[in-house]
């Protein structure tokens, strides 16, 4: 569905929120990421959860915009839950960028982590090593890499070699919608702004709200470097755990779906209490492949 702005624009957003739900997460995607990535953490949340998950203005068949930046970001995240999520009880649960997006909001936001019962970061972006990267080696990479994913968008040529989702693990009309999201030249174009300006943004110190930190065991650089930033970034809060997911990496965690039943464990779980961590989840082989009878067909 489409929600209508004040301003007139328009953001692709998907709601489900069952007439019992007691609570509601609403999902922040990964740059550059379709909100169908959550489906199948939608999917396995439990009947009592509803879910709001949206593509950012530029993204998918949301309404272009010249004016970004973090507080255009939170300013949509406030719009979206009080437009949606009915004074429920919040989960704010993020993907990579996203989930520094999440956090970000409840902690400098004004007002934004009343009814947040807790954060679930998931292999989330720590800017202050995003922006120590630039000029490097990783650095090039990342932005070159996006440069030539617009220019096969361009030439026609993401359709038959997505970026993404390239073994196809949603159900197929899911995969069309990514598979298209991935083959416009726009995504990829935004995608690098946002990179750009994601250098830009503030590194968080403090989250006065239960946070759960998912780290992927498998990262494209050191594994060891990147579990110890998660680490940091579960520091944040002095009720926090974090976990990870053994056999998962950064798009996997969502992609696949026995790791994204246990995303929607931890996002539909009872809060941390008190400073956890970190604690190894068995991987896909240890366990059955994963949904619940009561999300099953939700999503």
């Amino acid at each position: 569905m489409l929600h209508e702005r004040p301003d007139g624009s328009r953001i692709e957003v998907t709601v489900d929120i069952p007439p019992r739900a007691r609570r509601v997460v609403l999902l922040d995607n990964g740059m550059g990421m379709p909100h169908e990535y959550w489906d199948w953490v939608c999917g396995a949340l439990p009947a009592d959860m509803g879910y709001v998950r949206f593509n950012a203005p530029g993204y998918g068949l949301s309404t272009p915009t010249t004016h970004y930046g973090l507080e255009r970001h939170f300013a949509l995240l406030r719009e979206l839950r009080e437009t949606y999520t009915a004074g429920l009880p919040l989960v704010l649960a993020g993907h990579s960028l996203g989930g520094y997006f999440v956090a970000a909001y409840a902690s400098l936001h004004p007002g934004a982590a009343e009814g947040v019962s807790a954060v679930v970061m998931a292999d989330a972006t720590d800017v202050a090593q995003l922006r120590n990267s630039r000029r490097s080696e990783v650095d090039r990479w990342s932005r070159h890499s996006m440069l030539m994913e617009r220019a096969y968008a361009l030439a026609g040529l993401s359709a038959f070699r997505p970026a993404l989702n390239k073994n196809k693990t949603y159900r197929p009309d899911i995969n069309r919608s990514v598979t298209a999201f991935l083959a416009e030249p726009r995504t990829w174009a935004m995608a690098y702004r946002d990179y750009r300006d994601a250098m830009t943004y503030p590194a968080l110190t403090a989250l006065d709200v239960p946070l759960s930190v998912i780290t992927a065991e498998n990262n494209q650089g050191d594994n060891a470097v990147h579990h110890a930033v998660q680490a940091k970034m579960a520091a944040l809060s002095k009720s926090s755990r974090h976990l990870i997911i053994d056999g998962a990496d950064h798009e996997s965690l969502l992609t696949v779906q026995t790791y994204a039943a246990m995303v929607a464990e931890v996002i539909a779980g009872e809060p941390p209490a008190e400073r956890t961590g970190p604690e190894r989840r068995q991987s896909a082989g240890d366990r059955p492949a994963a949904t619940t009878a009561a999300g099953a067909n939700r999503s």
